[in-house]
C-alpha cells in the first residue's frame, strides 16, 4: 500500500493496463466463438444449396410456378378420369328389408343356377358366396351394397355363361364390413385391426425402407371375389375381355391363374412321332417351311395337337381373384389455390 501512495501515476496506469488486458481478452474470446459459430452456419447453407443444386427441377421461382402447373394439369385429369370412373356407380344404392333382400337372393341364385344346366356344372350349395344368408337375413344397414355385390355376381356368372363356360369349380366372396356393422377402411367407423404382438421390425443395415406417405384419397372401396371355374383357351379369352370392356361393372383383376392339365409331349415323344411322319425339320411340329421350298399343305395331325396343348387348346382351369370396385363420390382430390 505505500508504494501505491509514494507511485499514485505508476499504480494506476497499472491497474488501467490489467483491465484493458482483461478485456481485450474476454473480447477475444467472444469473437472467436462468433467466428466458428458463423463458420458452421456456412458449412450449412453450402450443404443445403448443394442439395438443392441436385434436385430436378431446381428450386427457383421459374421452376416452381411450373411445376405447380402442371400439378394442376395432373389434378385436372385426374377429376376427368374420376368423373368416367364414377359413371360405374349406382344412380341409388338404398338399403331395402331383409326379407326383400333374402327373396332377391334366391331368385338370382335360380337364375344363374339355370345358366350351367350340365351336370356337376354347379358344385353343390352353390348359393353366389351368401351361404351366410341362407335362412338368416342381413343387418339392415348393409343389404344397400349387398343388393349391388349380388348384381355384381350375377353379372360376373351370366358373362361366363355367355362366353362359353361350361363348369364352375367354386365361388367365394369375402365378406363386407358392413355386415358386421362397421364401415368401409378408412373411415370413423371401420373394423379395428388386430395388434400384432412385439417390437415393429427395422429394416437391416444398408436395406431399403419402405417410403411414408400421407393419407390417400381412398377413391373406391374393394369388394374382392375369388371364381374358379373350367374352359378352352377361346372361351377363357372371351370372358376376360367381356368383364374388361364391361360398361356396368368394374372389375379389378388381382391374380389370374391358368392350369392346363395336358402336359406337354416330351422330346422322346416328339422324336417318334417325327418318324411316323416321314422326317421333317421341324420335329414334333411336323415340316417347316422354309423360304425357296414348296409349301407343305397337309399339316401333321400330331403337330395340331401339339400347338393346341401349348397354346391352352385343351380345357383350362381358371383361377381368378378379382375386385368389384364400389366408387366413392364423396371423396375429392385436392385442391391447389
Amino acid at each position: 500500500m505505500s508504494w501505491f501512495k509514494e507511485n499514485k501515476f505508476l499504480g494506476g496506469l497499472l491497474v488501467v493496463t490489467i483491465l484493458l488486458a482483461a478485456i481485450i481478452i474476454f473480447l477475444g474470446m467472444q469473437a472467436g466463438t462468433s467466428l466458428e459459430e458463423i463458420q458452421e452456419q456456412v458449412a450449412a447453407k453450402e450443404a443445403t444449396l448443394k442439395k438443392d443444386k441436385s434436385l430436378n427441377p431446381y428450386p427457383n421461382p421459374d421452376n416452381a410456378m411450373a411445376k405447380e402447373a402442371s400439378l394442376k394439369e395432373v389434378i385436372t385429369k385426374g377429376k376427368e378420369a374420376r368423373e368416367k370412373l364414377l359413371a360405374f356407380r349406382p344412380e341409388k344404392m338404398e338399403n331395402i328389408s331383409g326379407k326383400d333382400f333374402a327373396t332377391k337372393l334366391t331368385d338370382t341364385v335360380n337364375k344363374v343356377i339355370e345358366l350351367f344346366p350340365g351336370e356337376k356344372a354347379i358344385p353343390s350349395g352353390f348359393h353366389l358366396g351368401f351361404k351366410k344368408y341362407k335362412g338368416s337375413q342381413p343387418k339392415a344397414e348393409a343389404t344397400g351394397v349387398l343388393n349391388y355385390q349380388l348384381d355384381g355376381m350375377e353379372y360376373l356368372l351370366t358373362q361366363a355363361s355367355e362366353a362359353g363356360v361350361k363348369q364352375i369349380e367354386n365361388l367365394v366372396r369375402e365378406p363386407l364390413p358392413q355386415e358386421d356393422g362397421y364401415g368401409w377402411p378408412g373411415t370413423k367407423n371401420e373394423k379395428p385391426q388386430p395388434r400384432g404382438g412385439g417390437r415393429a421390425r427395422r429394416s437391416a443395415p444398408g436395406g431399403v425402407r419402405s417410403p411414408k406417405f400421407e393419407k390417400l384419397p381412398a377413391i373406391a372401396h374393394r369388394m374382392p371375389v375369388e371364381f374358379t371355374f373350367k374352359a378352352s383357351e377361346p372361351v377363357v379369352r372371351d370372358f376376360f375381355k367381356r368383364i374388361g370392356n364391361s360398361d356396368e361393372y368394374f372389375f379389378e383383376t388381382r391374380v389370374a391363374r391358368v392350369l392346363n392339365p395336358v402336359g406337354i409331349p416330351s422330346a422322346g415323344k416328339a422324336a417318334s412321332s417325327e418318324k411316323e411322319s416321314g422326317g421333317g425339320g421341324g420335329g414334333a411340329f411336323g415340316n417347316i417351311e422354309i423360304e425357296g421350298e414348296e409349301t407343305v399343305e397337309d399339316e401333321p395331325v400330331e403337330s395340331v395337337k401339339v400347338l393346341d396343348k401349348v397354346s391352352g387348346g385343351e380345357e383350362l382351369t381358371v383361377y381368378l381373384r378379382a375386385d368389384l370396385l364400389l366408387f366413392d363420390e364423396e371423396e375429392n382430390l385436392p385442391e391447389l389455390k
